[in-house]
């Protein structure tokens, strides 16, 4: 099939990359610095992955010229942040009366709810890729830990996308129920993500910390015990077992904490968590992960104090409604405002903080 990378990063760079060294015709939709990269010295790909050059890759700069000639793409990748799913819905309708299905690879829930309000419930496939990837410069890939890409099976093109995917050297994984495997996949999204970044701390410093410790494991409980309450089970990713994950969470933290903690360091490679890069600059993804839980258990009378403090001190963060130096390696401050929350096992553990 003909592809479009909607979103050049480095989800949509490693997707399409790997597909036109394939043998399928890509074409790469990226911002100008990007696409000035691209079209000067290709695509390089490399990591724990084989190295691998794709000279030169097609480059859209815009909508109207990825569509334009005799063969439009069939099949659109998007790879964008959850807060540019609306826009590039909008975007998408607006460039063709008939616009191809569209495989939301975007983090958190709702997204492929947005794309459908626009574009037509048959036009979205929900995808999930569990493999930890950078762009440490624009046309550079650097593959950090390589697990696989989850695609929902309910759709009519499920099985030609995994046969092709596949093909590319992807480890593939196809799920019956999409909503159960983008709750499970937010599980791993939300892991020592907005503790870190509201700390300053790596995943790892958070994971050794008794009280945030604590934190973590409760946001984690409440995403359970929101999607069983949703009638959804957590189930494993692509090279991701989320079903032991849930199972250390009903340990005893003396027990869990240092499986977990060593989970969760060698689960990211090296990869910073993604809320880090949003301090500051008034946009978030944390509205479509901690704060889904939120909304969802609020919806489903489940209360979820824990990820509703996490989600208010990040968008606080974000928007500069709060000083990022109140809570820079002060993990008292953030545990404080927990304990307030009435977040349990709290109390007691964030006295040395």
């Amino acid at each position: 099939m003909r592809y479009l990378v909607y979103g050049t990063g480095a989800v949509g760079a490693l997707l399409g990359g790997r597909l036109a060294l394939g043998g399928h015709p890509v074409t790469f939709l990226a911002r100008p610095r990007v696409a000035e990269a691209l079209e000067r010295d290709g695509l390089h790909l490399g990591g724990v992955i084989p190295a691998a050059w794709l000279p030169e890759p097609k480059v859209a700069r815009s909508l109207d010229q990825a569509f334009a000639g005799a063969e439009p793409p069939e099949v659109i990748l998007l790879t964008v942040k959850a807060y540019d799913c609306e826009a590039a819905a909008e975007r998408i309708g607006a460039a063709s009366d008939n616009p191809p299905p569209v495989v939301c690879l975007l983090n958190g829930v709702g997204n492929e709810a947005t794309l459908a309000a626009r574009l037509g419930r048959e036009r979205v496939i929900a995808a999930a890729l569990t493999t930890a990837v950078l762009m440490p410069e624009p046309g550079r890939v650097r593959v950090e830990r390589e697990r696989g890409l989850g695609l929902a099976a309910d759709h009519r093109l499920a099985l030609r996308l995994a046969s092709e995917f596949t093909e590319a050297g992807m480890r593939v994984r196809l799920h019956p129920n999409p909503g159960r495997m983008k709750w499970s996949k937010l599980m791993t999204n939300v892991v020592a993500n907005a503790t870190s970044a509201i700390t300053g701390w790596t995943p790892r410093d958070v994971f050794s910390h008794a009280g945030l410790y604590r934190l973590e494991i409760e946001a984690l409980r409440e995403v359970v015990r929101v999607m069983r309450a949703d009638g959804l089970r957590p189930e494993n990713l692509a090279g991701v077992p989320i079903r032991l994950m849930t199972l250390a969470l009903a340990l005893p933290p003396r027990v869990s904490q240092p499986v977990l903690m060593r989970a969760v360091a060698s689960g990211r490679g090296g990869k910073r968590p993604s809320f880090h890069y949003d301090i500051g600059r008034g946009r978030s993804e944390v509205t479509w992960l901690n704060g889904a839980v939120v909304r969802q258990g609020a919806r489903l009378d489940i209360l979820t104090p824990a990820n509703a403090v996490l989600t208010e001190v990040m968008l606080g963060l974000v928007h500069r409604r709060l000083s990022p130096e109140a809570f820079l390696n002060k993990p008292k401050v953030l545990l404080d405002q927990a304990q307030a929350a009435g977040v349990p096992g709290i109390r007691g553990y964030n006295a040395a903080a």
